[in-house]
């Protein structure tokens, strides 16, 4: 039986679908580290500012929990 996508991504096997989801990862990343270094202040605002900060961190970790770890 021949392996799933997921698979091959797991195992370094899916550099063209690998490179756009580390990148896709620091864009992530710097929007969250944007949230945390703006301050509207607005402190009626920060709820949302967390949600959001919140899911995107969630974001983050489905996708790099689908990458191979080289670690």
């Amino acid at each position: 039986m021949a392996s799933s996508y997921r698979q091959d991504l797991k195992n370094g096997r899916m550099q063209e679908w690998e490179k756009p989801l580390r990148e896709a990862i620091q864009k992530i990343e710097f929007v969250i580290e944007e949230i945390y270094n703006c301050d509207s202040g607005q402190t009626d605002n920060a709820k949302d500012e967390g949600a959001l900060s919140e899911k995107l961190y969630l974001a983050k970790r489905f996708i790099e929990e689908e990458l191979p770890n080289y670690n």
